[in-house]
């Protein structure tokens, strides 16, 4: 006899582990929905919520945990409900036709359910389709002065005009060759305490630049990492595919139009403050929770002004307004995110988190910046924004091997 201990994390895991034991189809399509379980802390809510959602879990086989007070009072109190996925389907079930919150409850549970458990993505942006499985790559081009990484293409020597323009387009075919499907242009540092450029000068630097690589390159995806709306919109008219805002469109207003308007892809990034003051006395109650909370607003807000789910990615914005425990703890409860249904975006490559724990100085951390995407990947991430494509797409066919085998 041989017993193993068996963890699965997706439905297509436990059917392919029914099927090499040689379960029936219908027998792996009933069971299948048995053996994944999930759990969920559902926060201020009645205390006769929270006994009936006990007392239903408890009739199909499984329970609640509720503080003790909430058995006898009628106070407003925290759940923690678990079970297998078939038990919390059956659950949202029985809730569907219940008053007050408890409908609520059911679609919300019913909605992360469905979308706790995409693999595959399609995404859109400007008519063109990124069909997202295995995990994409982000490639980085700064056309700044003060870039934290130091790949600044204008710093670099103090490059300009024609120089830069050969620069990025020798870079972005490097990284074309090397796997990536989106090139991210940025042409102002948001690195913390940055000083802002004004959007004329922003565009100047990164507008040429972006005119070259999309009449080089007309299928890469090219994203713009910018706030602001005339560089947005000029951007938009020399060919761009994505808006990149960090600020979510809570800057400039006309940004989130621009996006419906020309049918553009975006990444909402959750930051607190601005660059220039976000790592200043920063504060978190539950940093993923917070961030959760501000996803929920803000995807609220978009879907209500046009923009359509499949044109949006989602970045939890490591080190913009994060000290380091936050951005481990966003790292390690990244699924989290999962529960929006969309791809998750990340970007810590070289950030100072990886150089605080190691010690080590910006170009010293590519190890650590590769043992941080190896994580993140296992945690869901969908898209790496990085520096070094190489070394993170050979990170990513590992990874992948392993994790599909």
């Amino acid at each position: 006899m041989r017993i193993t201990p068996i963890k699965v994390k997706n439905l297509e895991e436990t059917s392919k582990l029914m099927t090499a034991i040689g379960v029936s189809a219908e027998g792996i399509k009933i069971l299948s929905l048995k053996s994944i379980y999930c759990a969920f802390k559902i926060e201020n809510i009645k205390s006769w919520e929270a006994n009936i959602l006990k007392q239903y879990l408890l009739s199909l086989g499984s329970d609640a945990a509720i503080e003790r007070n909430a058995l006898v009072k009628d106070i407003e109190t925290t759940a923690f409900i678990f079970g297998s996925l078939k038990q919390l389907k059956n659950l949202c079930g029985k809730l569907r036709n219940q008053p007050f919150r408890l409908q609520e409850i059911s679609q919300i549970i019913t909605s992360y359910l469905d979308n706790l458990y995409i693999k595959d993505f399609k995404f859109y942006a400007r008519g063109k389709l990124l069909k997202i499985k295995d995990p994409i790559i982000c490639g980085i081009i700064n056309v700044t002065y003060d870039s934290f990484s130091g790949d600044g293409l204008i710093q670099k020597g103090q490059n300009t005009g024609d120089k830069v323009k050969y620069l990025a387009l020798k870079k972005c075919e490097n990284m074309i060759k090397q796997g990536v499907k989106i090139i991210d242009l940025g042409g102002e540092s948001s690195r913390p305490f940055s000083t802002p450029i004004e959007g004329v000068e922003e565009a100047k630097n990164v507008i040429p630049i972006l005119k070259a690589i999309r009449n080089e390159f007309k299928k890469v995806f090219i994203s713009i990492d910018t706030y602001k709306y005339l560089v947005a919109k000029k951007a938009v008219d020399e060919g761009v595919d994505i808006i990149n805002d960090i600020t979510a469109f809570r800057g400039d207003k006309r940004m989130l139009n621009l996006v419906k308007k020309n049918d553009l892809g975006c990444v909402l990034m959750h930051m607190k403050g601005i660059p220039q003051t976000m790592q200043e006395k920063v504060t978190y109650k539950d940093t993923v929770t917070e961030i959760i909370d501000f996803f929920n607003e803000r995807l609220n807000f978009c879907f209500k002004k046009g923009i359509k789910k499949e044109h949006v990615l989602i970045d939890p914005g490591i080190g913009f307004g994060k000290r380091q425990e936050d951005n481990l703890r966003i790292m390690k409860e990244l699924y989290k995110l999962k529960i929006f249904g969309l791809p998750i975006f990340l970007g810590l490559s070289r950030k100072s988190f990886i150089g605080n724990i190691l010690n080590n100085k910006v170009e010293d951390r590519l190890i650590g910046t590769m043992a941080a995407n190896v994580i993140s990947l296992i945690k869901g991430a969908n898209i790496l924004r990085v520096h070094d494509v190489k070394e993170t797409m050979q990170v990513i066919k590992i990874s992948s091997a392993i994790m599909n085998n």
